[in-house]
């Protein structure tokens, strides 16, 4: 495998667990994200990568976790 090194710039993240049924959790989680985390908040999405992170997969269930870069709106 190779991989590329990046840099990514400090600054606020917002982190979404989910867990449960695979793939339904985590899509019912990113839905979540954007009609109602975000609207309720005073952050927007800033430039930089979003990151999936997995905890535990497999074929039925999935804990994950989303990070997501953020900056007050």
């Amino acid at each position: 495998m190779i991989s590329t090194p990046f840099s990514v710039e400090g600054g606020s993240w917002v982190i979404f667990h989910s867990s449960g049924p695979s793939p339904d959790a985590l899509q019912q989680t990113w839905a979540a994200t954007a009609t109602e985390w975000f609207p309720s908040n005073p952050w927007r999405l800033r430039p930089g990568p979003t990151i999936l992170r997995y905890l535990e997969l497999t074929e039925t269930h999935a804990v994950s976790e989303i990070w997501m870069p953020i900056e007050r709106s």
